[in-house]
């Protein structure tokens, strides 16, 4: 009787121990700490980009003046929103790569050092000079933004590697979603996202099980993002909650491992 007991408690013991409980696996559950506005909304937050080195710019050009973008060549210019009437005035330049030393260089205004800057002051900066060249403030005016957001996604998820997001603007569940989502093991409450600044590097934990997390500035992804998944500890110990043959197997086997230990010290 004793011995079925402890088969009992020992097999059970190794059940509970191998199930990933749901509250580990859904996204977005409810939590009291989440923010809404006076509207019942939840509020967007985003943190200021700063200029990274290899980050590519976008520079668009807005001007009734036909002279105020002669300095833009053809090889670096194409037509704003696929105009084809070079007279439009709208135009923009295919990508400002920014330098190892953190500068770019715009054909006809020379160097600027980006580097650490918000895009509002690169964009400053790029406008004084726009404005001594045309000899009239107010000809024309510039607009900088990020041409594409390049992430990375490693660890416990079904597609890792490098992402390249052709928008300036990508949240998380987007980033996973377009990595072919997580895996089972995949611990949804402590994802990992180190990010760059000029000062060093951050890492960041979030827990995308809680709906809270809309609250937070760091939803949004930013260029040299490195979001980590870790394993949940029921792969680290193997017993992850498989439907596989092998888990199968493997739950058979530490269990008989368990019963015949204890018949062997049951006969001394």
């Amino acid at each position: 009787m004793k011995i079925k007991i402890f088969i009992f408690i020992i097999l059970n013991s190794i059940l509970l121990s191998s199930c990933i409980g749901v509250k580990k696996l859904k996204y977005l559950q409810p939590s009291e700490n989440l923010q809404l506005n006076q509207y019942g909304l939840i509020p967007v937050a985003y943190e200021k980009y700063r200029i990274k080195k290899d980050d590519i710019l976008t520079m668009t050009l807005i001007t009734s003046d036909e002279n105020a973008a002669k300095f833009l060549t053809n090889e670096n210019t194409t037509y704003f929103k696929g105009g084809t009437n070079p007279n439009d005035g709208r135009l923009r330049t295919g990508g400002l790569i920014v330098d190892p030393n953190g500068y770019i260089t715009i054909y006809g205004l020379g160097e600027f050092y980006v580097y650490g800057l918000t895009l509002s002051e690169v964009t400053d900066l790029v406008q004084a000079k726009l404005n001594q060249v045309l000899y009239n403030e107010g000809k024309a005016e510039v607009r900088m933004n990020i041409g594409s957001i390049k992430y990375y996604m490693v660890g416990e998820v079904s597609n890792p590697g490098e992402k390249i997001e052709q928008s300036n603007r990508i949240d998380l569940l987007q980033a996973i979603a377009k990595s072919g989502d997580l895996t089972r093991f995949a611990d949804r409450r402590h994802i990992r996202i180190i990010r760059e600044y000029p000062e060093g590097k951050k890492n960041i934990t979030l827990d995308i099980t809680r709906d809270d997390i809309l609250n937070s500035p760091y939803f949004y992804l930013q260029s040299g993002d490195q979001v980590i998944i870790d394993p949940l500890k029921e792969k680290i110990s193997g017993l992850g909650g498989g439907t596989t043959l092998g888990d199968a197997t493997q739950f058979l086997s530490l269990g008989m491992q368990a019963i015949a230990t204890y018949v062997f010290f049951k006969s001394l």
